[in-house]
């Protein structure tokens, strides 16, 4: 027996969580299919995610702007050292909204201020140009002070070290590469349904046109 796909089904009309911005679209104003997993379907879909949306609200609450961490992409190169004093710099997805609530909570918990932040579409085609675009924006990158490149859960390893107390709890991330990968794949396969079910699908900062699916994406990268 064949079942129909989810994405298929009317959306409910009724619902007060319903992401009905424009911004929610990375291609022309249309809402996103549903991608919830089954216990976010149905009955159970509203008591979910008013608990999941009540548990986010200090994380939206941290919400702020921040100033690009280079001043000019377009110089730097793959294998440059990027001019951020000698932190870690830091790019995530500035079309994604738990991306930034990600990156606000991180820079909260940075104290020591020895990571540095910007957006993956102002390098674009400079320090990430060797990557593949479909990992480019499927990922979360790290360039450390000479110049070295990572992803994934290996960026986020080297993230949580930077951080006060982090050595010890990078320390499985490290030893467990297989599984942290794992693991790390998984949240970037379902940030859809996690981001609109928590409410974290929305940033004062986030920018659509920053996804390569936006028709203007082109008018954000390197600059």
């Amino acid at each position: 027996m064949t079942r129909r796909p989810f994405a298929a089904r009317p959306a409910r009309s009724r619902n007060p969580f319903a992401v009905r911005s424009a911004s929610d679209s990375l291609a022309g104003g249309q809402r996103h299919a549903p991608e919830q997993p089954w216990f976010l379907r149905g009955p159970v879909s509203t008591p979910a995610q008013i608990l999941a949306h009540g548990a986010a609200i200090p994380i939206r609450l941290l919400a702020r702007e921040r100033q690009p961490a280079v001043a000019e992409p377009e110089l730097l190169h793959p294998g440059d050292r990027p001019p951020t004093a000698g932190r870690l710099l830091l790019l995530f997805d500035g079309g994604c909204g738990i991306c930034l609530h990600s990156r606000d909570v991180i820079a909260v918990l940075d104290r020591r201020h020895r990571l540095a932040f910007d957006r993956i579409a102002r390098h674009d085609g400079g320090l990430l140009s060797d990557v593949p675009e479909a990992e480019r924006y499927g990922s979360w990158h790290a360039i450390h002070p000479d110049g070295t490149l990572e992803h994934g859960s290996v960026a986020l390893a080297s993230t949580v070290a930077a951080l006060p107390g982090g050595r010890m709890l990078s320390w499985p991330l490290r030893r467990l590469p297989g599984a942290a990968d794992a693991g790390y794949r998984w949240f970037a396969r379902n940030r859809g349904w996690i981001s609109r079910g928590s409410g974290l699908i929305n940033h004062p900062e986030r920018d659509p046109r920053e996804q390569p699916s936006h028709p203007d994406h082109g008018a954000t990268t390197n600059g």
